[in-house]
């Protein structure tokens, strides 16, 4: 008898619990995404520029995936020559429900991880990055640098 009346008190205490808190757990995951397009950039000495840029076609995620961040790697297809040493400043990226670019310091090993300006926007669509670089060289000449097929990993949630 005891055994019944904890047991059934136990129950309408998670019941009304329950029905007093309403949580909705959010999936998250992540899929990385191939330009075909190349990012490159030549300069002057001891001039700065922006690269050309390269699009990637985001789909295939849930609709209503929000971005938690993103991370740009360029490091797969990277070559360079002419006379001196571009160095990448900073990547920019937008996609299509963003007004303006948003951008953030290159990241060591070619990798970028991005977050302010891109969390909380909706993850499928066209996505475009560009970099601005800098050729240091003191000697007459140009540089160039390209990164051929960059890649984008978008980290998501949805419900």
């Amino acid at each position: 008898m005891k055994f019944t009346k904890l047991f059934s008190f136990l129950l309408v205490v998670i019941m009304m619990f329950s029905f007093t808190t309403s949580t909705t757990l959010a999936a998250s995951s992540s899929k990385t995404f191939t330009s075909r397009d190349t990012m490159s950039l030549t300069l002057a000495q001891q001039t700065s520029g922006d690269s050309s840029v390269a699009t990637f076609n985001v789909s295939g995620l849930p609709s209503d995936a929000v971005v938690t961040k993103v991370v740009v790697d360029a490091n797969s297809g990277l070559t360079y020559g002419g006379n001196g040493a571009i160095v990448s400043n900073e990547v920019y990226i937008k996609n299509d429900s963003m007004s303006t670019y948003a951008s953030a310091p290159w990241g060591s090993l070619n990798k970028t991880e991005i977050t302010t300006g891109v969390m909380g926007k909706l993850a499928n669509g066209t996505w475009s990055i560009y970099y601005n670089g800098t050729n240091v060289s003191i000697l007459a000449g140009t540089s160039w640098k390209k990164y051929s097929s960059p890649k984008l990993t978008v980290y998501y949630s949805y419900n």
